[in-house]
């Protein structure tokens, strides 16, 4: 039975990780390729993106019966605009955010190239090196929200039928927030860590982070992480509403609607979909001749202790967060090229992170080539809640991989050229050399979440 001696670790004696593949279903499209394809184009159809809420409800495949109380429930949402998946067929077994995670789950294991590491494509008995490879790998998927319709589809069965009868016996595996997780560690016969963040907006995030550790502890060798949300649905969408969250200016013009940092935003637009990256060990990686994109080089957290819903005015929980990120990665301030924000498109939660942004990133006035640039790439995808770390980590890396930093669409500065210390990057991508990015996520209840990327330098072995 084979077993790896790793050699590479970082000063502190924790082991180098990296990243060896991505796969994502997005409102963008339904591969990485495709999503960050669209992402970066100066034009998104009305095909892509985001939509109104009655077309986001039309293409979910859902029954006849279910279709038509969403539809009908949606006409009493201020907002009515969305980001969804296209082409899901619906599944009576799976919730659709389940679906998504193994969809993604398995573009990035094909792209990683892992599938014979996994033994997934043999028809043959699994050796003992497979075996051992699926007890070194492991699964931290996250999740915000579950899938609320599932649940008010079942209270309405009971209701109407006055009986439990008709309850499905699959309803409590598809609504607990660890079914993605356990579901692509089930169908891969992985064996190592099985875990499920569910911490609001910044569950991607944490997934990713949390599943960095498990690598840098000796838990697991490889782990499959990422995020996945399917909240396009009337009771999420009222509750959000209710708290004054959802954009609501832009009906008649939803691809307008998601404008992060921008003066004219009014709220988020409710996305769904999945991202998966494949995290693993460095030397692990190198063995197997795995494609490396990047290295994961810092993971700092933080909580709020301010306010259920209201981020903290000064933004310090926040700050935290980037702080320990940045020290975990032995990065300073200044050598951060890229930032991909959380930035919602609500007017406090931008405007408090663009200040924290100034204040430990941006110390001086420097050239444009050289200075930090930042995006938020919610002005395409929309707000994929408990997925948004985790799409957005995605962007993050590929960013690195292309040195191309995607730009926050619907963003009209007064004066481009007006901006110091640090560049929004707006209306087409900016092309540079990017070294190292961070990637922020905050969410709900006050949890916040930084990861820092940077360029794997095979000389440094």
């Amino acid at each position: 039975m084979k077993r790896l001696l790793t050699t590479s670790a970082t000063s502190n004696g924790l082991r180098r990780v990296v990243v060896t593949g991505i796969g994502a279903q997005t409102p963008l499209g339904n591969t990485f390729d495709s999503t960050w394809n669209t992402l970066v184009s100066t034009d998104i159809t009305p095909e892509k993106g985001i939509t109104t809420l009655e077309e986001a409800l039309l293409i979910q495949n859902l029954p006849q019966d279910v279709l038509d109380r969403d539809l009908k429930n949606a006409k009493l949402i201020p907002s009515q605009v969305a980001a969804p998946v296209r082409d899901v067929p619906y599944d009576v077994r799976t919730s659709r955010f389940v679906q998504f995670a193994l969809h993604a789950a398995r573009e990035a294991i094909e792209a990683s190239n892992l599938s014979d590491h996994l033994g997934l494509n043999s028809q043959e008995d699994i050796s003992d090196d497979v075996l051992y490879n699926r007890t070194r790998t492991g699964t931290c998927i996250a999740s915000g929200m579950s899938s609320i319709r599932e649940v008010v589809s079942n209270q309405d069965i009971m209701e109407s039928k006055n009986s439990i009868r008709r309850i499905s016996p699959h309803f409590v595996p598809k609504i607990l927030c660890n079914a993605p997780s356990s579901r692509v560690s089930l169908d891969l016969h992985l064996h190592g860590p099985n875990l499920a963040p569910s911490t609001a907006c910044a569950a991607g995030a944490h997934a990713i982070g949390e599943a960095f550790r498990s690598i840098q502890y000796g838990d697991a060798d490889v782990m499959i992480a990422g995020g996945t949300e399917a909240c396009i649905d009337p009771l999420s969408m009222a509750g959000f509403c209710r708290l004054k969250a959802l954009s609501t200016k832009y009906n008649d013009n939803p691809i307008a609607s998601s404008r992060p940092f921008d003066k004219d935003r009014d709220g988020f637009v409710m996305g769904e979909g999945c991202a998966i990256i494949i995290l693993e060990e460095l030397d692990h990686a190198l063995e197997r001749g795995a494609p490396i994109l990047c290295e994961i080089s810092g993971y700092g957290v933080s909580g709020d202790a301010y306010h259920v819903t209201s981020p903290d005015p000064d933004g310090k929980g926040a700050e935290r967060a980037m702080q320990m990120a940045l020290q975990r990665a032995r990065v300073k301030p200044s050598q951060v090229d890229y930032l991909n924000a959380h930035a919602t498109s609500t007017p406090m939660g931008d405007e408090i992170e663009e200040r924290v942004v100034k204040r430990l990133l941006c110390d001086k006035a420097v050239d444009r080539e050289s200075a930090l640039h930042i995006s938020s790439t919610k002005g395409a995808t929309g707000h994929l809640l408990g997925a948004a770390g985790a799409l957005e980590s995605a962007f993050t890396i590929n960013a690195l991989a292309t040195n191309l930093v995607p730009h926050t669409r619907n963003l009209y500065l007064d004066d481009p050229n007006a901006q110091e210390n640090f560049h929004h990057v707006v209306d087409a991508p900016f092309e540079k050399q990017i070294d190292v990015a961070i990637n922020n996520s905050f969410g709900f209840g006050g949890t916040n979440a930084s990861l820092v990327f940077s360029r794997f330098n095979s000389k440094s072995l």
